[in-house]
């Protein structure tokens, strides 16, 4: 077991460092108070992972996206994106639950600064702890490096 997630740990590390766009962000909206978010980026589609605080519940989700279309509209400010994907949530709080997550992404990655600005809307199944759907949307910032 040990061997196994020091063989995952390293392929996350080669991934993030041979990714292109990479970013560190908030997210705010409904579900949780905030979510602090990252993203690695795959040359194209790219792995999503969020850490959010509401109350005393803590959630992690990892969302994998692909990128569905990306348009040049506004040449002169950035470029614009939508992308969706599935991933799993998990959390822990007064109770736990496990659950599966989807999301569809619609943003802008200014050119000027290494900032992209996205709304999205996640809706999700809670499998364990409780039978339940949900959606949940919110509006992120994040730092593009």
């Amino acid at each position: 077991m040990k061997k196994f997630l020091v063989a995952l740990v390293a392929l996350f590390a080669v991934t993030a460092v041979s990714a292109q766009e990479n970013n560190v962000g908030i997210r705010v909206g409904s579900g949780t108070a905030f979510d602090l978010v990252g993203k690695v980026d795959l040359g194209g589609n790219n792995i999503e992972g969020r850490l959010g605080f509401g109350g005393n519940h803590v959630n992690i989700t990892g969302i994998y996206n692909w990128e569905i279309a990306e348009w040049n509209w506004t040449p002169s400010v950035g470029k614009w994106f939508f992308d969706a994907g599935v991933g799993g949530s998990l959390g822990v709080g007064g109770f736990v639950n496990l659950g599966v997550v989807g999301t569809a992404r619609f943003g802008i990655k200014f050119n000027g600064a290494p900032i992209d600005l996205t709304v999205d809307v996640t809706p999700g199944i809670n499998l364990i702890g409780g039978f339940g759907t949900g959606i949940g949307a919110g509006l992120s910032i994040a730092y593009r490096f």
